[in-house]
């Protein structure tokens, strides 16, 4: 199951408060790597101002149900209510990842960056879906048949 939440982000909050909003949906007593989370902060940082989670969400996969985060921007975000409802599980309490999109010239650093800092988070190319998913997706693919003999 997925589960959405949207975040008031630029300009009603900072890219960084942003980030600790997001942080503090995630976490909970027994989150794993909440340290890291604080560290990978600047690349986080860096790709809500570059505003791409408006149109492609941050994921977290981990305990409990799919996470997807969009942020709003502007004058959406200025409209939009600071609350964020709470989510009934914690998804970092556990084995967790997330992937989040980012501007094709800045895969590469990001991602070397994020993988000294917290492994956990990887970033993706806006325009294209994160590896895993298309790896998913393939393996979905490839695992489904059918018998169209079999239906009459």
């Amino acid at each position: 199951m997925k589960v959405k939440r949207t975040i008031a982000s630029i300009p009603k909050r900072s890219a960084a408060e942003t980030w600790r909003t997001i942080r503090e949906l995630i976490t909970s007593t027994g989150s794993v790597d909440v340290d890291k989370l604080v560290a990978a902060a600047s690349v986080m940082e860096s790709l809500i101002a570059d505003e791409h989670p408006g149109a492609v969400p941050i994921v977290v996969k981990g305990v409990g149900s799919r996470l997807v985060i969009y942020c709003l921007y502007g004058e959406d975000a200025m409209e939009a209510d600071l609350e964020v409802e709470k989510l009934t599980w914690n998804p970092t309490a556990g084995n967790w990842a997330m992937t989040a999109p980012t501007d094709a010239d800045d895969v590469k650093w990001m991602n070397d960056t994020l993988a000294k800092r917290c492994s956990r988070i990887t970033v993706h190319d806006v325009n294209a879906a994160p590896q895993e998913e298309e790896e998913d997706s393939a393996a979905t693919a490839k695992s489904l048949t059918v018998n169209w003999g079999a239906i009459e």
